[in-house]
């Protein structure tokens, strides 16, 4: 690599410190450059999980992609900080920027890391290259690795989903009051961006008091009212606390009921609900290392965002399946209810669950925080 080459992949990872593990993890921070002869025509970089990726951004604000196309001459060069993805199937929503690449005609592409993933690690180096594409790698493997610890988490829970457990607060700690109540704690921006995490998530997960006691939709709405009809409702030992009119069974999206005992859905379950069954473990509690495990292989949910309750936030902490939290706080004091966590929890300080990274972010009134789990106890 030339001076030149070092100082262009600089300003792509410089792209992706643009955008927030928040809303891209499971999948990395990534940062792109599109190039023509010589002067830099467009930028791009992964802003959300399932919308486009960096080499797309950067083809598409280049104008050199027309709705599913792409459009040869545009572009000649591409630097970007992380190998192009080149898997298709599964769950991925989107072609792989390999092709993208391809059939753009771009001459050459400066990578700044490969694939930390074993699994495609260098398949589109060999595969541009085959297609004729000069390939230029760096060695910022580091540099990635430094911008992406959400990424390389979830890339070691392979078994699982990514895991963000969210909740809203009181200055004082509180979801709600002594009376149960917790509508609304915060206020419309930080519940619309709420929205934007489900509408980014492949479910949104409930416990049974939750349900019972808050009676939510769970449906990811745009400013319009307009449901995310693939958001799959993951709801854990509620199938009893559900009735007739409740505010779950409105809409036709998809609902996954987790249980640990036998059941049966009831008349209401339409053709979308699933029921699975994943027994008990010490305390008669559900076995959630079991369900998180289904959610993945059975349902293809890579990132779950649980909504609570504090019960249903505090098991997954203990079984060490969160990665992440995100809590919306708002000006306000309740003076006692209930708390985020509810468990065992440790004996000292030193022993609790150690956060980093943080993304924090005002929000009207509010006070988004997020940050990524970096040791359990």
């Amino acid at each position: 690599m030339n001076a030149r080459d070092t100082a262009l992949l600089e300003r792509a990872f410089a792209e992706a410190d643009k955008a927030e593990w928040l809303w891209t993890a499971p999948n990395p921070r990534v940062g792109a450059l599109a190039l023509c002869d010589g002067h830099v025509v467009g930028y791009g970089s992964h802003q959300r999980f399932g919308q486009a990726h960096a080499e797309e951004a950067a083809l598409q604000d280049a104008g050199a992609i027309d709705g599913d196309c792409a459009i040869p001459g545009r572009v000649d060069e591409i630097i970007v900080s992380l190998e192009p993805c080149s898997a298709r199937g599964g769950t991925k929503k989107r072609r792989p920027c390999l092709e993208w690449i391809i059939e753009a005609q771009v001459k050459r592409v400066v990578i700044g890391a490969t694939d930390p993933d074993p699994r495609h690690q260098g398949a589109s180096i060999k595969q541009l290259r085959a297609a004729g594409v000069e390939v230029i790698c760096s060695n910022a493997q580091s540099r990635f690795e430094q911008q992406n610890p959400a990424f390389l988490s979830a890339l070691s829970q392979s078994q699982r989903p990514w895991i963000l457990l969210k909740w809203a607060a009181s200055l004082d700690g509180r979801t709600a009051t002594a009376h149960g109540v917790s509508q609304w704690i915060t206020g419309s921006v930080a519940r619309e961006e709420v929205h934007g995490l489900r509408a980014v998530s492949h479910g949104v997960m409930a416990g049974k008091r939750t349900v019972a006691i808050d009676n939510p939709h769970l449906t990811a709405r745009n400013t319009t009212g307009i449901c995310n009809p693939h958001l799959a409702r993951v709801l854990v030992g509620a199938l009893d606390t559900v009735r007739p009119g409740s505010a779950l069974l409105a809409d036709d999206c998809p609902r996954i009921w987790i249980e640990g005992n036998a059941k049966q859905l009831p008349t209401w379950a339409n053709e979308a609900d699933r029921l699975v069954e994943v027994g008990q473990v010490a305390g008669g509690k559900l076995n959630v290392k079991e369900a998180m495990s289904r959610l993945k292989s059975d349902f293809g949910i890579h990132r779950l965002l649980v909504e609570g309750g504090a019960r249903l936030h505090g098991n997954l902490l203990a079984a060490g399946l969160a990665d992440a939290i995100v809590r919306y706080e708002a000006p306000l004091l309740l003076g006692g209810g209930l708390g985020s966590i509810c468990g065992d929890g440790v004996e000292h300080p030193r022993e609790g669950w150690h956060l980093g990274m943080e993304e924090r972010q005002n929000l009207g009134d509010d006070l988004r925080r997020a940050f990524l789990i970096q040791r359990m106890p």
